[in-house]
């Protein structure tokens, strides 16, 4: 049960008997010359037809090969190592019929025992192992040496040695295609593990969070309360005193927005849902959400741009993207509150958005990391803003690049699939 994987595109047995396959050919091709070469050029008396068949055959179990790679069928290592062997009987057989041990071709036989030992279980190595010293064992068993070499002996050597050259050259090119591709698939593999491994870790700090914000959201619930109807009795208290009045308003707002947060924590079940009436016009959901942050960031400058194809589609009101997208907003304005740029594009089902800011910038080895490890360079900030904002991007199937601008700054660049957006609730 081990052996057996899923087919597919991404499978490992699936992906090498695809590479099998193309080795193979390559040896069918190799097969038909040397063939021609020896009747043809060097006029050696060899049996064609039986040759024929067994390249034939070779080629039927290359193409069944082929057919098993195309077709939506489970592929095992037990399969790849039944081709290999398939490939060592004809082989064995095209060399009994062109002179045996004695055809300088015959240090092929290593070949399928190479790609054995590059993709298979050491157990399945070890019988091909055998399976091919018994193949050469049969060779040297029942001798039969090449028709031409029983005269002209000088001459038939020098033709020998080159055979083995040749030979040479043609196992040393297989085996540097195979093994590098092989070698390029543990690389790549290795990228989705470590990838996988992030994205666990990841996980777990946001679940931990998770757990934590719901009970600091159970826990502040009522100092919130407390705060908002004090700022009430205080505002109807000193009616005459515009300048605390301003205050208390903004203190009234923040007081607003932390329960709104909370309230969102307290109800969020991971899941994209409809806000205030449900689906919305992208181009209005884009401007709610700057409205939104200007409320909060009254003294910051935005410049925000907005266009796309008309007229704008529909999607969810989705709170998670909106609290993303003020999240790199309030981080541009920290770094310049007087230069924050917002740029909005959409066009068939993909919506680009490009945040901006003139700031100092960020290190070049977080810009690496961004989204993926808490960062942040305010005294008192602990970097699980922008952690969060990049989670929720990514649960939404977006992309993030964030890169350093020209002239300074930082800019960040948003890809999101608007069918995302348009799923029901």
């Amino acid at each position: 049960m081990l052996d057996r994987v899923p087919m597919g595109g991404d499978s490992a047995a699936s992906l090498n008997l695809k590479r099998l396959v193309y080795v193979r050919l390559l040896a069918i091709v190799g097969e038909v010359v040397m063939v021609a070469v020896a009747v043809l050029g060097l006029a050696m008396h060899l049996p064609v037809l039986m040759l024929s068949m067994g390249i034939a055959v070779h080629v039927l179990i290359n193409l069944f090969a082929w057919w098993r790679v195309r077709s939506d069928v489970v592929i095992g290592a037990k399969e790849v190592l039944l081709q290999l062997c398939l490939d060592v009987v004809v082989l064995t057989v095209l060399l009994y019929l062109s002179g045996s041990a004695s055809n300088p071709f015959v240090s092929l036989l290593l070949l399928p025992l190479v790609v054995a030992a590059t993709i298979l279980p050491q157990r399945h190595v070890w019988g091909m192992a055998v399976f091919v010293m018994v193949a050469y064992g049969l060779l040297m068993f029942d001798y039969q040496a090449m028709s031409a070499m029983k005269s002209h002996a000088g001459e038939d050597f020098n033709w020998h040695v080159t055979g083995m050259w040749f030979g040479f050259l043609l196992a040393v090119a297989m085996i540097v295609f195979f093994v590098l591709r092989m070698a390029e698939s543990l690389r790549e593999r290795d990228r989705v593990l470590a990838a996988a491994r992030e994205s666990a870790l990841r996980d777990e700090q946001l679940v931990a969070l998770g757990t934590l914000a719901a009970g600091a959201a159970h826990e502040l619930g009522t100092p919130l309360s407390t705060m908002a109807v004090l700022t009430q009795e205080l505002e109807e208290e000193y009616r005459q005193d515009q300048t605390l009045q301003q205050r208390l308003a903004v203190l009234r707002q923040q007081v607003v927005r932390c329960k709104d947060t909370l309230a969102m924590i307290s109800v969020s079940s991971g899941q994209l849902r409809a806000e205030g009436g449900g689906r919305v016009a992208l181009d209005q959901f884009l401007q709610t959400v700057v409205a939104d942050w200007r409320s909060m960031r009254p003294g910051a400058v935005l410049e925000f741009d907005v266009a796309g194809d008309q007229p704008a589609p529909m999607i969810i009101s989705e709170k998670g993207l909106s609290q993303a997208l003020i999240t790199f907003l309030d981080n541009a304005a920290d770094s310049s509150p007087d230069a924050v740029e917002m740029r909005c594009r959409w066009q068939a089902n993909r919506l680009q958005i490009e945040i901006a800011d003139r700031g100092d910038g960020m290190p070049d080895e977080y810009v690496q990391q961004a989204g993926k490890v808490p960062f942040t360079t305010k005294a008192e900030g602990q970097g699980l803003g922008l952690l969060l904002a990049h989670a929720i991007i990514q649960r939404l199937d977006g992309e993030i690049d964030v890169s350093a601008r020209s002239g300074g700054g930082t800019s960040v660049k948003l890809n999101l699939d608007l069918n995302r957006l348009l799923l029901n609730d």
